[in-house]
């Protein structure tokens, strides 16, 4: 019963991330006490959950180990272990239509939505008996859950954010590990209530950020899938030369923050056991070795290029049902139509909000002719107001999505914020 739901879980986890998992090699390594996949690719989409206009260019993932001492479960501590989890982003800016496969995914995706909302019903529905000592042994589990990982290096290339300027950002960690300790820092295995009260000890080995300007990009002679373990290994540590795995390391990182190396400890204590209501139940104690952070200033152009570039994404996504499926030089007429609609969208919802605002807002006393019934002028200036409002709107909005005002050329290129 518990090995089903640890392959049903590694699946559900793991095959988001990694290609070729099976469910049932799963099962029978779960329930042999060892599972251990290796050299597995990940997915285009891995980085989806990030919300993020970025996409998987290559992915490697070495080793994922676990152990599960089922003949003393509760007693021994689950061991999991991550190697080599190697990852190239690039950008994902191009804004198109939904096509059919991306309809498939989606569905897909809530499939499996729906199918963990099923599972966890099922297992509320259990007996009483079964669901407090299923939880009891899976918390102790958790609690206990000894966690080690090794030779992380995330690198995202751009070379579209700061034209003619290509750079690259990567996170590299040479290893965390995490394992449960008592009182004295020595560690233990704890039994009962193991996640309400919690002693953490993390050693960190040598994480570091860097954003290097002007490079040039990684590239290799093969498709990414066909290269060797050790292929990856020597291209996430030393670069590419001439479309091939470089032999020593070519430049050195500009690093915003350079390797570091400490320990923290975290503790969680039970409610019982705080005396004084100024004493925290949670307790977290961070010793980290000399600490420098710096910033270049063309690592700040790129920095801010890259958010202009992202926000311009936002844009274009919110008008994305209006794009056409034809280029801009086959069709200009269609797209000139497009950015027509996406402007007017924006002025619409814009003198929706200054109507609201102007029937809220109470009208200014004016001075009225006898003549003039009172509710005439007042009705006539603040027509005249939201006019007025209405055509600064028109004219900031025209501004700010670059689209000219008056055009005569049908062959004009459209706004490229739009593109």
């Amino acid at each position: 019963m518990l090995e089903d739901q640890v392959a049903y879980l590694l699946q559900r986890y793991l095959g988001n991330y990694v290609r070729g998992l099976s469910k049932e090699a799963l099962k029978i390594s779960v329930w042999k006490g060892d599972v251990e996949l290796k050299n597995m690719q990940l997915k285009p989409e891995a980085l989806n959950a990030l919300k993020l206009p970025v996409k998987v260019k290559a992915g490697f993932l070495g080793s994922v180990k676990l152990q599960v001492p089922w003949s003393r479960l509760g007693q021994d501590p689950v061991l999991v272990y991550l190697d080599r989890i190697f990852l190239l982003a690039e950008p994902a800016t191009q804004v198109e239509r939904c096509s059919e496969d991306a309809v498939q995914e989606a569905k897909k995706s809530r499939i499996q939505e729906m199918e963990l909302k099923l599972w966890e019903k099922a297992q509320q529905l259990k007996s009483e008996m079964n669901k407090s000592w299923l939880g009891s042994l899976i918390s102790t589990i958790i609690g206990n859950l000894k966690l080690s990982i090794s030779n992380i290096h995330i690198r995202y290339e751009d070379g579209e954010s700061n034209p003619g300027h290509p750079f690259a950002a990567g996170v590299m960690l040479d290893k965390l590990s995490a394992v449960t300790v008592d009182d004295t820092g020595k560690e233990t295995f704890i039994t009962g209530g193991a996640l309400d009260r919690i002693q953490k000890s993390v050693e960190l080995d040598r994480l570091a950020v860097y954003l290097d300007s002007d490079i040039i990009p990684w590239h290799v002679n093969k498709a990414w899938e066909d290269l060797l373990p050790s292929e990856w290994f020597q291209i996430f540590k030393f670069g590419t030369k001439d479309g091939k795995p470089a032999d020593n390391l070519l430049r050195k990182h500009s690093y915003i923050l350079q390797p570091v190396t400490g320990k923290a400890k975290y503790s969680k204590l039970l409610s019982s056991e705080v005396t004084d209501s100024k004493q925290p139940l949670q307790n977290a104690v961070v010793n980290l070795d000399d600490v420098t952070i710096s910033l270049s200033k063309d690592g700040y152009s790129d920095i801010m290029k890259l958010a202009d570039n992202f926000a311009a994404f936002n844009q274009r996504l919110k008008y994305a049902h209006y794009r056409p499926l034809v280029p801009v030089k086959t069709d200009s007429r269609s797209w000139w139509k497009y950015a027509y609609r996406a402007v007017s969208d924006q002025i619409k919802k814009a003198s929706f909000l200054n109507l609201v605002s102007e029937r809220v807002r109470p009208a200014p006393p004016v001075i009225v002719h006898r003549r003039c019934p009172p509710q005439v002028v007042t009705e006539a200036k603040a027509s005249s107001h939201l006019l007025t409002r209405c055509i600064f709107g028109l004219l900031h909005q025209a501004c700010t999505v670059n689209v000219p005002i008056c055009s005569h050329r049908k062959t004009a290129t459209p706004p490229t914020v739009l593109r």
